[in-house]
């Protein structure tokens, strides 16, 4: 049945595959009708339609050459990446309509009534818990960010080779000039479309406090300038009108500035020092400042460290003789790990120490990571669920390193694509419940009847399923280009790590892929697979399947 559809929309549209990525604003096909506009015409229209299509519809129907990146030992945190931008969206679509109970934990009791919703469950409110998952993105930019640098310095055949060094210093310094581009553009995209929206859509939320559409985006520039300041550390208040998730972005680029000197500072240390500086930075992070998402990122460094150099080679270095440990020695506690993680990840926002098993692990909280420390945070909500949640993140993708087949379910088609229109996904959420599923939801139950769980569901299922499409076309349109711009001005503008005759392939319209930096960066083609940065989202850092050289050691 999909060949016949396939079949028919192919005849159809004329099956031109080479135009689905691009914007179809002019016709590049000659005219075969002596009425040239009538075959112009024709020709956008069917460029229109195939742009149109979400890749998830495209590629089933083979409408579109493009393909998801090819399965490899980190495409699995494209899938963790994918599910935690989709709790992120489960949780602020659920938090004004259930606040009563969401976000306490199941058992507790509150004005003399046991609150016992499924949804509180532990582990089942993992689903909800959307500030877990930013511990998560957070451990896994810390990953990513040094992936690549610490995958040189732990080679053992380019330890002295020359050129190395020159080599992870071009790199560092293509990432540190990338990232603002990276993260931002697509950012400032979101805050014009945002404007525009809460201006003009009648339904949803609308903004009219500024005297006209120019006073309203200049707002709009103002709240993204506030997340853009680097130089800016405490919470950020208030974050940016109607898109408020973005105030991870800032958490996120000050996080890469102190990944991109902790990699340049260890860079020359041995594997025992490296993880010893950065062990200390995170427990150093945390006792001064409680800087739980410097912690979270030194963590991720570590894992990234641990999958290159595993604590297993540093005991056979100290004892002088192999360690070989038992499968079962490292299945054990990954499984453990994985599943107390994903708990700790879901750590109740309100009354921690109302209920069981959070009651317990209640008393080990230190106290000014507690409601009444008075202790100026930079986080929202209480500091502990973000002390717990960087353990819980940390634990659970260490566990996850070790388990193979669970790295194997997460790589499945579905979650590499949702791990793709991730960052697109996450900043377009905000849109998506507050102009369409939310609407949905009120007219559900004000106009039909509808009871509120009902009307819940139905506005949950319209909101994603947009959120999903819109979210597709901003990961062609936006994301995409704001990849190749990045690299276009650090490469060809700047000159970093530019190659002689590559012009031409890095020019921000040029589809073909390339690698600006040697061995530091992937090539589209190859290996571009979407690594998990902010919250988000950087397409690069993995390049362990140019050619297998790259080895994966276990026993950390």
């Amino acid at each position: 049945m999909i060949i016949n559809i396939r079949r028919w929309v192919k005849g159809f549209i004329g099956g031109q595959d080479r135009l689905y990525d691009a914007l179809p604003l002019t016709a590049t096909e000659p005219q075969s009708r002596s009425d040239g506009s009538i075959s112009i015409s024709r020709s956008r229209g069917r460029r229109w339609l195939i742009f149109l299509l979400p890749f998830c519809i495209a590629r089933p129907l083979g409408l579109t050459e493009r393909e998801l990146p090819k399965t490899t030992s980190t495409t699995y945190l494209n899938g963790i990446r994918g599910l935690a931008c989709w709790i992120v969206f489960n949780n602020h679509i659920t938090m004004d309509k259930y606040r009563d109970f969401i976000f306490m934990p199941y058992g507790a009791e509150r004005d003399g009534k046991r609150l016992e919703h499924w949804i509180q469950l532990p582990w089942v409110r993992a689903l909800v818990s959307g500030k877990g998952m930013v511990c998560v993105f957070f451990v896994l930019s810390g990953f990513v960010l040094s992936y690549s640098s610490l995958r040189k310095v732990n080679d053992p055949s380019k330890a002295n080779k020359p050129g190395t060094r020159d080599d992870l210093l071009t790199s560092v310094s293509s990432m540190t000039l990338r990232r603002a581009i990276r993260l931002y553009g697509p950012m400032l995209a979101l805050a014009f479309i945002t404007a525009l929206v809460t201006w003009y859509v009648p339904w949803g939320v609308m903004d009219h406090k500024a005297p006209n559409i120019f006073a309203h985006l200049y707002k709009a520039w103002l709240g993204s300038v506030t997340v853009m300041d680097p130089y800016h550390w405490p919470r950020l208040k208030p974050p940016p009108r109607h898109f408020e998730q973005a105030w991870t972005l800032g958490v996120e680029y000050r996080l890469s500035l102190v990944m991109f000197l902790m990699i340049a500072t260890t860079a020359t240390l041995t594997t025992v020092g490296r993880k010893t500086i950065v062990i200390f930075v995170a427990a150093w992070s945390v006792y001064c400042g409680r800087r739980w998402d410097v912690a979270c990122a030194m963590g991720g460094m570590l894992l990234a460290e641990l999958r290159f150099a595993p604590l297993a080679d540093d005991i056979s270095r100290l004892f002088n003789r192999p360690l070989r440990l038992s499968k079962w020695f490292t299945l054990v506690p990954a499984v453990f790990c994985a599943v107390f993680g994903l708990l700790l990840c879901s750590w109740p926002e309100s009354m921690p120490s109302a209920a069981e098993p959070y009651r317990t692990l209640w008393e080990l909280t230190p106290t000014n990571w507690r409601p009444d420390a008075n202790h100026g945070a930079p986080e929202p909500v209480g500091g502990w669920v973000w002390w717990w949640g960087t353990i819980g993140a940390f634990m659970m993708l260490w566990g996850l390193e070790q388990l193979p087949l669970v790295q194997k379910v997460l790589s499945v088609s579905f979650l590499k694509y949702l791990g793709e229109i991730s960052y697109a996904y996450y900043l377009l959420q905000g849109l998506g419940h507050t102009h369409v599923g939310n609407p949905v939801f009120r007219v559900l139950q004000e106009k039909y009847g509808w009871s509120k769980t009902a009307a819940f569901v139905g506005g949950y299922i319209v909101g994603n399923v947009f959120n999903i499409i819109a979210s597709d076309y901003f990961w062609r349109v936006i994301d995409d280009s704001s990849i190749r711009l990045a690299r276009y001005v650090v490469v060809e503008w700047l000159g970093v790590g530019k190659q002689a005759g590559n012009r031409s392939r890095n020019s921000p319209d040029s589809g073909g892929s390339y690698t600006p930096v040697p061995t530091s960066v992937p090539t589209a083609n190859e290996s571009d697979n979407y690594a998990v940065e902010d919250g988000i989202a950087l397409k690069e850092g993995f390049d362990d399947i140019n050619g297998g050289s790259v080895r994966r050691r276990t026993g950390s």
